[in-house]
């Protein structure tokens, strides 16, 4: 499986971009942290709206494998998204917070 390319393949350029910082974030975060975890990071104020737009491709986005009719995996990047203390928040799926590890 080419997980890498098929979400390179549904996302936009910016959904993109803004999916690689929130993962490197969180894998950078505390290497204790579970992957799972609800992390936060600082937005610009004058970024704020494409942010957004980016991030809500992403939790919209919907990942679909298949090599036949008969096996297929279908999975979502991100599982919430919200403001915490001024800041972006958001949390991966299980099964995309494993490709994290």
């Amino acid at each position: 499986m080419h997980i890498n390319r098929i979400i390179e393949e549904t996302l936009t350029d910016e959904a993109l971009d803004l999916l690689n910082m929130l993962a490197a974030h969180a894998v950078t975060a505390d290497a204790g942290i579970d992957p799972q975890s609800v992390f936060t990071i600082p937005v610009e104020e004058n970024n704020w709206n494409a942010t957004l737009e980016s991030l809500r491709e992403i939790f919209e986005a919907e990942i679909l494998i298949s090599d036949d009719d008969t096996d297929w995996l279908s999975f979502r990047i991100l599982q919430s998204i919200g403001v915490k203390n001024g800041q972006l928040a958001y949390q991966f799926t299980p099964t995309f917070s494993q490709t994290l590890r």
